[in-house]
C-alpha cells in the first residue's frame, strides 16, 4: 500500500487534482477492505468456536443408559428408585421432608449432605423436569410433587439387586416408602 501511495503522491506533485482524489478513494477502499476481511476472519473464528463447542456437548451428552454428569441437574430428567414389591408395608418409620432432585437427577427426601434416597414401590413413576417433577403410583396418579412438604410413611432399608434405577442408590441411607401425603 505504501509503493501505491508514493506512486500516486509523485502523479500529484506533477500538478493533477484528479490523483489526489484517487488516492484518497484507492486508500478508503484498501481501508474498507482490510475492516471487511478482519470481521470475515472474527466472524469465521467465531463461528468455527460455537461449531466445536456445539459438537463437543452432544459428544459428552450421557445416553439414556449412562449417568448424567455433574454440571447441574436443570437439564437432567428426574429419576427414581423402585422396590420389586408392589406395596412394601409393616413400616412405621416416619420422614418429613420436600423431594429433591441432585445433580444425578436422582430424587431425594430433602438435600444437600443429608438428603434421602427414597425406595418407591414398584409401578411408580417420575415426570416433569428437575425443577418441578411428580411422582405418579401405579395407576398414573399423582401422589406427590416437588416442593411440598411431605410426611412419608416407611422405614430404612439395605440395597437389592433387584431394584431398579440402582445408580441412583448412592451412599446415603435408603427409606422404603410404603405412603406418603403432603405434611400438616
Amino acid at each position: 500500500m505504501t509503493d501505491l501511495r508514493e506512486l500516486l503522491r509523485a502523479a500529484a506533485a506533477e500538478g493533477s487534482d484528479a490523483v489526489d482524489l484517487a488516492e484518497d478513494v484507492v486508500v478508503g477502499r484498501i481501508r474498507h477492505r482490510r475492516i471487511r476481511n478482519r470481521r470475515l476472519a472474527v466472524g469465521g473464528v467465531a463461528l468455527a468456536s460455537a461449531a466445536v463447542i456445539a459438537g463437543t456437548a452432544w459428544a459428552v451428552r450421557p445416553g439414556p443408559d449412562q449417568p448424567p454428569t455433574a454440571g447441574g441437574p436443570s437439564d437432567v430428567p428426574p429419576r427414581i428408585v423402585r422396590s420389586d414389591s408392589e406395596m412394601p408395608g409393616g413400616m412405621e418409620a416416619g420422614l418429613k421432608a420436600m423431594l429433591t432432585v441432585d445433580a444425578s437427577g436422582c430424587v431425594r427426601a430433602g438435600s444437600g449432605g443429608s438428603a434421602t434416597t427414597l425406595v418407591w414401590p414398584r409401578g411408580y413413576s417420575v415426570r416433569g423436569n428437575s425443577e418441578s417433577f411428580e411422582i405418579l403410583d401405579g395407576a398414573n396418579e399423582v401422589v406427590a410433587r416437588s416442593g411440598v412438604l411431605l410426611d412419608i410413611a416407611g422405614g430404612g432399608v439395605g440395597s437389592k439387586d433387584t431394584w431398579t434405577g440402582q445408580d441412583c442408590v448412592g451412599n446415603g441411607p435408603l427409606f422404603l416408602v410404603s405412603y406418603l401425603q403432603p405434611a400438616r
